[in-house]
């Protein structure tokens, strides 16, 4: 099963929802079979949370016990879609806010609208909530979200004498301030993950980019492609000429993810700029001798993402995945879980998020927006993603990868409809 690509199992699948649909059918006698244990899978960043998230959840529920798995990140969706289409997925799944639509479309998760009433929606994060929808229906509740920032390597603007970035700072001077860090083979001014397996991270740059030159990767009715229209390939040479033009970037850019590569360089004092969320603040904060700084996105422009539990069909105890779920929206409790910025408004009022370091966060909420919640975003996302590290390694133009990208993004759309 890990030979195969997530592509093949999501799309290849021809039985997939005559599959779902038996799962469904079946999912009210898994519910009544259900033995008090509700089974939780999620990344392997929860780990250190779980002894907190036992201690408040065992007063509260007694009578259901959790069996909470943390995985690796590598392989997790295919782990999930695999259980999924044998019978045997976990009773709640933590998805990328980017994964809900395409697993929503192949009928692997149940409609929570039942649980989105009883919230008050007013007080979660609004694009991830959003990002959590499918066709109208809420297939997530939320328990991680925020928006992209900026995070600025004080040594390496110091040694090369260059000021720091403000909150008014644009794309021109995204492009000024990273050639003036550069200094080939000591030091680069930014990190562009270009890794098709890192997808979110590479969106987390070129989403914005995309976005502030008015380009898009769908039309507003999500009908047809927009990533070859003329401000879309604007974008896309301004995103790659980092690399291709400017040198700001490290040699290895094409191969490069964000935790694995740019965090790291970023750490050893070789990176100057990287945009990312509020996992690398904690990275960062963890290391004493490191001299950082963050500041909203250029021109206020940036990607919102996060992370979001949905139930799977099939699930042997979909109502206690339900209480689960609705216990964690609770402010109090998602404040004191959560070791990533909370999707809930009112817990980031609370102890440890409303320590004034976090308001970075709550200044860029208001400019964040989420990508298309559409069938085939999965397939759409690799799309670009495959053509954009065509133009790094000089195989196309910008011109040829959008209109590449769109001819994909095509077919895409018209398988899934």
């Amino acid at each position: 099963m890990r030979d195969r690509t997530l592509r093949e199992l999501l799309w290849r699948c021809v039985t997939i929802p005559a599959l779902a649909a038996g799962l469904a059918l079946a999912a009210p006698a898994a519910a009544r079979a259900a033995d008090g244990t509700v089974t939780i899978w999620v990344g392997s960043w929860w780990d250190p949370q779980l002894p907190i998230l036992q201690q408040l959840w065992q007063p509260d529920h007694p009578e259901l016990q959790l069996n909470v798995q943390p995985l690796p990140i590598n392989g997790y969706l295919d782990k999930f879609t695999a259980a999924a289409l044998g019978g045997t997925p976990p009773d709640i799944i933590d998805l990328d806010s980017t994964w809900v639509s395409t697993v929503a479309a192949q009928g692997l998760l149940q409609p929570l609208d039942d649980v989105a009433a009883k919230l008050n929606v007013a007080d979660i994060s609004p694009a991830i909530w959003g990002a959590s929808r499918y066709r109208d229906v809420q297939y997530a509740i939320p328990a991680r979200g925020g928006p992209e920032v900026w995070y600025y390597n004080k040594t390496v603007f110091d040694k090369a004498g260059v000021p720091y970035p403000t909150a008014e700072w644009t794309h021109d001077d995204l492009v000024r301030i990273a050639k003036a860090l550069t200094v080939p083979g000591q030091q680069y001014g930014i990190g562009v993950p270009a890794d098709a397996s890192d997808p979110s991270n590479v969106l987390s740059l070129f989403c914005p980019i995309l976005w502030y030159f008015g380009g898009d990767f769908l039309t507003a009715d999500n009908s047809a492609p927009a990533i070859n229209s003329p401000a879309s390939v604007k974008a896309i040479a301004y995103w790659s000429d980092f690399y291709v033009t400017h040198h700001a970037s490290p040699e290895g850019t094409p191969n490069f993810s964000s935790t694995r590569d740019l965090q790291p360089l970023f750490m050893a004092d070789k990176l100057g700029l990287i945009a990312s969320s509020s996992n690398t603040f904690d990275a960062f904060s963890k290391k004493a001798d490191l001299r950082w700084g963050v500041v909203t996105a250029p021109d206020k422009v940036n990607r919102a993402g996060g992370w979001t539990m949905g139930v799977p069909v099939g699930a042997r105890n979909p109502e206690g995945a339900k209480v689960f779920l609705e216990w964690l929206a609770r402010p109090e409790i998602q404040a004191k879980v959560m070791n990533r910025f909370p999707a809930n408004l009112s817990a980031r009022k609370l102890p440890p998020w409303s320590d004034p370091k976090f308001d970075i966060f709550r200044e860029a909420e208001a400019d964040a927006r989420s990508v298309p919640s559409v069938a085939g975003w999965f397939q759409i996302q690799t799309a670009v993603i495959t053509e954009l590290q065509k133009v790094l390694v000089g195989q196309s133009t910008p011109q040829q990868a959008a209109d590449a990208a769109a001819a994909q993004i095509e077919t895409i759309i018209a398988e899934t409809k």
